[in-house]
């Protein structure tokens, strides 16, 4: 698929991806999953992940300064709180040169990673 503008639905071709509408299900060896928003842009693919609701992250005083420490670090995953007040993860990707296999490793890492803080923040599996 290499230089292919495709459906990212196409890209999600794997055991552990489940594309549902605007989402893509992400399952893990552990038991656990998580859901990734697959938003299309006319240039690229941008993907986000709820990782704490506005009634958890109004909990956390720290949470702005974490979430900024965190980004701080990573390249591929960034974290903040959107519009609604929620904690979100969040990837971005080109679709020119697009493959499968890089598609799937950023929705993989943008899951992972807001599990993983959603864990940390709640104990849960929510999403």
């Amino acid at each position: 698929m290499f230089g292919i503008r495709d459906d990212w639905r196409r890209l999600c071709a794997a055991d552990d991806m489940q594309p549902k509408r605007q989402h893509v299900k992400v399952s893990f060896a552990n038991g656990r999953s998580h859901s990734v928003r697959v938003q299309d842009a006319p240039d690229g693919y941008l993907l986000t992940a709820v990782v704490a609701d506005a009634d958890i992250v109004d909990q956390w005083d720290h949470l702005y300064r974490e979430a900024w420490e965190k980004n701080r670090h990573s390249r591929l995953v960034g974290f903040r709180i959107d519009g609604e007040g929620r904690m979100t993860a969040h990837g971005w990707t080109p679709k020119e040169g697009l493959t499968a296999e890089t598609f799937q490793t950023l929705v993989r890492a943008v899951a992972r990673e807001a599990d993983r803080y959603e864990f940390q923040l709640t104990g849960a599996d929510r999403r």
